[in-house]
């Protein structure tokens, strides 16, 4: 069988067409999952221990399970003893489910950066009148953000790669364009060659912003 290089450069301006829509994915599941990752993480240093043991239990279950799963359980199953879920769209169903595993992962990110900030820069702080509010909020995040950037710009790299998952509950992302175009003249390997370089450019260009963002970030504090 020879490749078709006609057909191949012809997915191109379809593939390309859809970089929007998963990026918009992909930016949604990450806010989601900071938004989440947050409040877990709140409750996790809580002292109530209902809170910190259903913190605790969460983000044992959805980073011990493997993410496709979840979303079958999420999209499949949960509609079965929950009928409202039923009336989800398939992309509102992956963004939640992105949210609730990347989350997991996220708040584990966010405690690290927290306990990297060495302890006599808090102890500093408010011995100068600083309160813990303040202390937090200008002396123990700041740091903490610079520490977890390249982290959390990698989690982003992961929900948008984890778009390529969605086409198994019909969400018409990159990769199910290309399954999509491979299914009419069934030139598989052509039209998936072509989402992969289209996900490697898309994910180099994410890269090239982390960095530069990185560096702005690094000269401002």
């Amino acid at each position: 069988m020879r490749f078709n290089f006609e057909f191949f450069f012809s997915c191109f301006p379809a593939l390309i067409a859809k970089i929007p829509f998963t990026l918009y994915l992909g930016v949604i599941s990450f806010i989601a999952s900071m938004a989440l990752a947050i409040v877990l993480l709140i409750m996790r240093n809580s002292k109530i221990s209902i809170f910190k043991g259903f913190a605790t239990l969460f983000i044992s279950f959805f980073r011990s399970t493997p993410y496709i799963t979840q979303l079958f359980i999420f999209y499949y199953g949960l509609p079965q003893l929950i009928p409202s879920l039923v009336n989800l769209s398939a992309e509102v169903s992956f963004v939640i489910s992105v949210a609730l595993n990347s989350s997991a992962f996220i708040v584990e990110i966010l405690r690290g950066g927290l306990l990297a900030v060495d302890k006599g820069q808090r102890e500093a702080a408010l011995s100068i009148g600083l309160n813990k509010f303040q202390v937090m909020t200008q002396v123990v995040i700041p740091q903490a953000f610079v520490s977890i950037l390249p982290s959390l710009g990698n989690t982003f790299v992961g929900a948008v790669k984890n778009t390529a998952i969605a086409f198994t509950i019909g969400v018409v992302e990159i990769l199910s364009e290309s399954k999509i175009l491979a299914a009419r003249g069934f030139n598989y390997m052509e039209a998936y060659i072509a989402a992969g370089i289209v996900y490697w450019i898309l994910i180099l260009a994410i890269d090239l912003v982390q960095n530069r963002l990185e560096k702005r970030v690094c000269k401002f504090l």
